[in-house]
This record gives structure tokens, C-alpha cells and sequence, in this order.
């Protein structure tokens, strides 16, 4: 059984070796390609005693952007997005409990900490974090820092299971390679996306590797 990984490198990383594992014959075509906004303007942020960040993308685009993260306080949606930022040296304050925005939020709205709170983001980022925020009253700054641009699919390809991670995957999946696959959606945002365009799928019960992986099982069972 094929399935198809739409994510970007560095996304559920541990996932594809654990399909092969399973007898899976696994193959990767991300549907959405971020780059860094070269003119992004970092300034606003400086007056941010917090930056929360809800993917790897928007920190591997503030590091070549040379931010310096060493005096800020980081918050991070889920495991992956807290590794850059360490990486990167950032010193982490808040990893949300679950891989999604509004988790994140409510962790952060728990701890009553000051703003404004800093959001560097991308050019397609769900409101799901700020709105939250400020309806917590926060005052915010946001900054696009990086952009999606979508990538073609392969002709010809049709896998059983397709496995998509963001409302921008969701956009970029073809109509027939939707049709003939069975579909994995990632978080609440990219199932809303699916239902959107009225294609059947099935969602992770949690936005991680152990998640999809439950799912894919469930979907190679009834086959």
C-alpha cells in the first residue's frame, strides 16, 4: 500500500521510517514550498517581550534573517517547532501541549504573561492564534516573515493514502489524485480545509507522528 507524505522535510520526521517499517511503500511529495522574506522588516518584533511560533518555517526564516533570539522569551507550537528554536539558541518559555495553534494560545493565555506578544508568521497564516489572543486582550504584533508558494504533483501518481498537514496542502492537492486517495488530515485546521472543498478523510486523533500513524492503520484495515 502507497502512501504519499505531503509535508515539508523536518515535518513528522520520524514518520516516514516508521511506515516503511510497517510494510509501507512510502513516498514524499510536499505540496507547499516556503521561502524567506528577504526585506521582512524585524523591527516591530523587538518590542515583544514574547515571540510565539507556530511552525518550523517561520523560525528557520527569522534565523536567515539573522534574528537574534537570545533575549526574547519563545513559544512554541509542539515538539518539532520547539527543536528549531533551540536550535537556533532561543531560549524556549512555552511548548504547547498539543501541535496546534490554539493550543498554544490557551497555554499561553494561562500563564497571564504581559505583552505585546510578538507573531512572526507566514503569508498564509490561519488567524487561529491571534484571534485567540486578542480576544485575551493582548496586544500583538505580526510580521510575515516567509511565504508558500505551492508545488505541482506528479502526474501519474496515485497513492492509496495521502497524508496532508496544512490547510496550503489541502489547496495544492490535486482534484483526482483527492478523489483516488484516501485522506489523513493533521489538526483541526487542515480537516475545516478538506470538509471546505468536500472531500472525505480522516483525521488524526493527535497532531503527531503516533497520530497519523493510528490513522493510516485504521484506513489499511478497512481496505
Amino acid at each position: 500500500m502507497k502512501v504519499a507524505l505531503t509535508q515539508s522535510a523536518g515535518r513528522l520526521a520520524e514518520l516516514e521510517p516508521m511506515l516503511k517499517e510497517r510494510g509501507f511503500e512510502v513516498c514524499r511529495f510536499p505540496l507547499v514550498e516556503t521561502s524567506t522574506i528577504e526585506n521582512a522588516d524585524l523591527q516591530p518584533l523587538f518590542s515583544c517581550p514574547w515571540w510565539l511560533f507556530t511552525s518550523v518555517a517561520a523560525v528557520k526564516a527569522l534565523v536567515g534573517l539573522k534574528a537574534d533570539f537570545s533575549n526574547r522569551r519563545l513559544g512554541a507550537v509542539g515538539g518539532a517547532t520547539a527543536k528549531a528554536l533551540q536550535e537556533a539558541g532561543g531560549k524556549l518559555g512555552l511548548v504547547s501541549p498539543r501541535a496546534d495553534a490554539a493550543s498554544l494560545a490557551e497555554a499561553f493565555i494561562a500563564r497571564g504573561e504581559a505583552g505585546p506578544v510578538g507573531l512572526p508568521q507566514g503569508d498564509r497564516a490561519l488567524p487561529t492564534l491571534a484571534d485567540a489572543l486578542a480576544c485575551a486582550g493582548y496586544p500583538l504584533v505580526k510580521v510575515t516573515v516567509y511565504r508558500n508558494t505551492s508545488r505541482p504533483w506528479p502526474q501519474g501518481v496515485f497513492p492509496n493514502i495521502t497524508v496532508l498537514t496544512s490547510p496550503s496542502a489541502v489547496e495544492a492537492l490535486p482534484q483526482e489524485v483527492a478523489e483516488r486517495s484516501s485522506l489523513v488530515a493533521l489538526g483541526p485546521s487542515t480537516a475545516g480545509a478538506l470538509r471546505a472543498r468536500g472531500l472525505p478523510h480522516q483525521v488524526a486523533n493527535e497532531a503527531s507522528v503516533e497520530g497519523v500513524l493510528q490513522a493510516i492503520e485504521q484506513l489499511r484495515q478497512t481496505a
